[in-house]
């Protein structure tokens, strides 16, 4: 292990700097506090390195790691700093990305620069979450346009239903803590000259690639894949192709990462490989291709896993060329120091984690799983090449996917044998068509390849989903997860170097997890639990005894994707048997639950679902009352155990009612255990 760390000297900095961004996320440490810190261990560092001796390595290594721990806790405090949030005044905003059409609006992203109230101008420097009404001046609105508006933007919040996804938290890692809903009549376009920003520059330019791509011909769906695949532009996405390319195990290739940065170095190689055969030569090539791939990087919006594919290209372009052999390893854990330093938020980022370990399983296991069936034919060669690469990669991201995405695709390796060749011939046409598009041939040419090559692969990519077992759900609690990367870094220790310690580890960390699982699904097997969503379309209630499974709706729920979602996510969590849907005023009867005449009794629970008006015995008290229809003549059948459950937004509540009241949509979604 020793060895290990020598040969990788930014792994140790890199581990101390990850420890800091964790502890600095869950603690509120003062900035001044830590640059303290850090200025008396970089005195202490100086003083041991003028004087130093051999007994001085162990603190002098100390000392090292604790600074880098100071310096993750400080860059993730000051980078995470909110801005002061003004309200009751006139906004000056810039418009970050091209308004994206929703069901019933645009949304898009502001960059508020300055705050005025009583004629007073303050300077601000937030980002907000923007709706605009949908009409004609919002879709034509560009990255760099000013706008000034009145509405004060509110706290950004969640629905606070179980499982959901914490779309807070996303924002929050991207610093943007607020959103507003704007009218027509609410805002109004300036010509005022905004501050240049690199990132608004970027999404210029992208922009206008764009719309070369929009004025091909090229169908919807291809010119939406052809605009994620190239430019990293998935804001127009159908949710059926994501669908699609997910369960067929091909949601990688729309993501631009090291595949892509990897081609757009081939593309480079091939047209200026030459130049390396001499001295001078190779200084231009380096040039060239360090300002290609940051350029490509630039125009796809400087994703996590896109600057840590090109800083990696851009370390192996510069040692290579200096006949310096770099340590693959080495390179990854500068990369990701670098990404952490510029932008501490990445390490929170599901692509950051999935790029990082989707490399290093690439990196360690290909090689090894290549020499398993040795091939001389080249042609053969590079598809038992595409095998390895997707199965290391999918070894490695493997825990990591089950618990985001709570699903594996079967047939990914069938996926990766003809998704990646497509991509390494569409990425170079997709180039050259913007290259070329102002000659009507050539642009025709590569819009009927392009074209035909992404309808063709889509094709595949659907019969591939629709196969048998396609997708396996899977559903692993957080600390399930440590104890599958314990196994998987134990593999790999086993592998490296086999060592009985290694072997007992993968034992240990297997028995913890399959430990932890069965405590999991025996608790499960004993609770009940009742929640009412918060969904102001159509309320749903899921009755959960064991794994038995029920859902009592306001309306059918067969055409509310949402109220489904939810309900699967929920379903799949706990891992339930398949709900039993039922509609509000059926008769239903079994072991379990039963409805009847506007009561529900369920594992000794009484409630009732929209019903103001029942004549209850007095021995008979309710336990919940859901969305009733009135709130007068309540307080008539409540006792000191009720809870009035409401999705109602807007609703005149009596003072002699208001601790009693759980309102969705301010408390989120309402659960109860027992």
């Amino acid at each position: 292990m020793y060895n290990t760390f020598q040969k990788i000297p930014f792994l140790r900095s890199t581990i101390s700097l990850v420890t800091g961004v964790l502890i600095g996320s869950q603690t509120n440490i003062s900035p001044t506090i830590l640059i303290l810190i850090s200025f008396v261990l970089f005195v202490a560092l100086f003083f041991l390195n003028q004087f130093y001796k051999f007994y001085f390595e162990k603190w002098f290594g100390l000392f090292i790691q604790i600074l880098f721990i100071s310096i993750g806790i400080l860059v993730f405090e000051l980078n995470n700093i909110k801005p002061a949030f003004f309200e009751k005044g006139m906004f000056v905003a810039t418009v970050i990305e091209k308004p994206q059409e929703k069901q019933n609006s645009y949304k898009s992203i502001l960059k508020v620069s300055g705050f005025k109230h009583k004629n007073i101008l303050s300077k601000t420097n937030e980002k907000v979450l923007v709706y605009f009404e949908k009409e004609e001046n919002a879709r034509e609105l560009n990255p760099g346009d000013q706008i000034i508006f009145s509405n004060s933007p509110q706290a950004i919040k969640n629905y606070g239903n179980p499982f959901e996804f914490d779309y807070k938290k996303y924002l929050a890692n991207k610093k943007i803590y607020r959103q507003v809903y704007l009218n027509s009549v609410n805002w109004e376009r300036v010509d005022l000259k905004p501050n240049f920003s690199i990132t608004i520059y970027a999404e210029k330019i992208r922009e206008k690639l764009l719309t070369v791509y929009r004025n091909q011909a090229l169908g919807k769906n291809e010119l939406e894949i052809l605009s994620a695949l190239t430019l990293g532009y998935k804001r127009e996405l159908d949710p059926e192709t994501k669908r699609v390319f997910s369960a067929s195990g091909a949601m990688h290739v729309l993501a631009v990462s090291g595949l892509h940065v990897g081609i757009v170095f081939w593309i480079i190689t091939l047209l200026f490989g030459f130049l390396r055969k001499r001295n001078f030569g190779r200084i231009f090539f380096v040039s060239i291709s360090i300002l290609a791939l940051w350029s490509y990087a630039f125009l796809t919006g400087l994703s996590p896993s896109v600057m840590r594919a090109a800083t990696m290209f851009t370390i192996f372009v510069v040692g290579d060329n200096l006949k310096r052999k770099a340590n693959t390893y080495n390179s990854l854990a500068a990369s990701a120091m670098c990404l952490l330093l510029i932008n501490p938020n990445n390490l929170f980022e599901v692509g950051f984690q999935l790029s990082y370990s989707a490399v290093f399983g690439i990196v360690f296991l290909q090689p090894k799983l290549s020499k398993v069936i040795t091939v001389k034919n080249k042609f053969l060669m590079f598809f038992w090449s595409l095998l390895t690469v997707s199965i290391s990669a999918q070894i490695a991201t493997f825990p990591l996917t089950a618990f985001y995405f709570n699903q594996f695709p079967s047939y990914f390796w069938i996926t990766n044998l003809f998704v990646i060749p497509a991509v390494m011939i569409l990425i170079p046409l997709g180039l050259a068509l913007l290259l070329f598009s102002n000659i009507t041939i050539i642009s025709t040419i590569l819009s009927w390849g392009i074209k035909s090559i992404i309808k063709s692969g889509f094709i595949i990519l659907t019969e591939i989903e629709q196969l048998p077992y396609s997708v396996h759900e899977i559903s692993i609690q957080a600390v399930e997860l440590l104890f599958l990367i314990g196994i998987l870094l134990s593999l790999y220790l086993l592998i490296h170097k086999f060592n009985p310690q290694h072997l007992k580890a993968i034992l240990t960390f297997a028995l913890l997890f399959l430990t932890t699982a069965l405590l999991i699904n025996f608790k499960q097997t004993r609770s009940h639990e009742i929640i009412v969503y918060n969904s102001t379309q159509n309320t749903a209630i899921q009755l959960i005894s064991g794994r038995k499974n029920y859902v009592i709706s306001q309306y059918p729920v067969e055409s509310d994707k949402n109220t489904i979602n939810l309900i699967n996510k929920t379903t799949l969590k706990l891992k339930l048997n398949s709900a039993h849907f039922l509609s509000n005023g059926e008769t239903y009867i079994d072991d379990y639950l039963f409805i009847k005449n506007g009561i529900i009794l369920f594992e000794g629970k009484r409630f009732t679902f929209q019903n103001s008006s029942l004549k209850l015995p007095k021995t008979i008290s309710l336990n919940l009352i859901i969305n009733p229809k009135k709130f007068d003549g309540l307080e008539k059948i409540i006792s000191k155990n009720t809870t009035i459950v409401t999705n109602k937004k807007f609703v005149r509540i009596e003072n002699s009612l208001l601790n009693y009241v759980h309102q969705t949509s301010k408390h989120g979604a309402y659960r109860e255990k027992w």
